[in-house]
């Protein structure tokens, strides 16, 4: 209900909200990944930006310089958001300002924004991890793959080595790799057990803060391993923390594969 009124939450994100006449405004101190609307390039004024250009303009933002993969990742989502929000606020709300003669209007503008949302956070996060293990020199077809075809028609978000070794019966199945990615986890992390059946061991990737211990418990039981941003992991039970991975150890994991 919060989020069909003021948009997609994400876990760890402070937002201070003050009610005027027309919208919730927001108030981030941290607006360096926003751009004035002099600065929005003009053919994103006549077409909305794709969740691939918003990212690359991140990437020029927050570029491969000094971070770690976990602490990457991290800054460039946050910039995601704040670029997302400052995008749609400078496009949409002027539109919106001139009004609507008809509900329908209105109905069908308000559901394509929240439908623009939900796509973004649907699969941005992917794409986030694809370029950073293109940064780590993972080459797609070879060390990783993106959204390969499985059993029956079934496409996990990445398997390592690649597609090709995934599909080589002769390859060994202990050699393989497949990592799922969601936002967060909740209940829907059973959602990724038959995505691919070589693979015994499942990992998932999640921005969630948090699980409780029974819930880790099953998941460990159903031999799903975490993988978690390295500045996350304190947000998690004491007694769960020593069993997740960061996502800087899964990397290394997948290169020693790939050799």
């Amino acid at each position: 209900m919060i989020e069909n009124l003021i948009g997609v939450i994400i876990p760890g994100k402070h937002i201070i909200r003050s009610w005027d006449r027309n919208c919730f405004e927001e108030k981030n101190k941290n607006n360096s990944c926003c751009l004035s609307p002099e600065n929005i390039p003009e053919d994103w004024r006549n077409n909305f930006p794709t969740t691939i250009d918003i990212l690359k303009k991140v990437i020029e933002l927050i570029p491969d310089i000094g971070d770690t993969v976990d602490e990457r990742l991290i800054r460039r989502r946050n910039c995601e958001f704040e670029l997302f929000r400052n995008i749609e606020k400078n496009i949409e709300f002027s539109f919106i300002q001139q009004g609507f003669s008809k509900i329908d209007a209105f109905l069908e503008t308000a559901k394509k924004i929240l439908q623009r949302r939900k796509a973004r956070s649907g699969c941005s996060l992917e794409l986030h991890l694809r370029e950073i293990f293109l940064e780590e020199k993972l080459k797609e077809g070879l060390n990783f793959s993106y959204q390969p075809e499985t059993e029956n028609g079934k496409r996990p978000d990445f398997v390592f080595p690649c597609e090709n070794a995934y599909k080589n019966k002769h390859f060994l199945s202990k050699q393989l790799r497949m990592l799922a990615v969601k936002t967060t986890c909740k209940d829907r992390w059973r959602q990724i057990l038959n995505e691919a059946d070589r693979i015994p061991v499942k990992h998932l990737f999640t921005l969630q803060e948090g699980v409780s211990v029974n819930q880790f418990q099953e998941m460990c039981e159903s031999n799903v391993r975490l993988v978690v941003p390295k500045p996350l992991i304190n947000k998690y039970p004491l007694e769960i923390q020593g069993y997740l991975q960061t996502l800087e150890s899964f990397v290394g994991d997948v290169r020693l594969l790939s050799n």
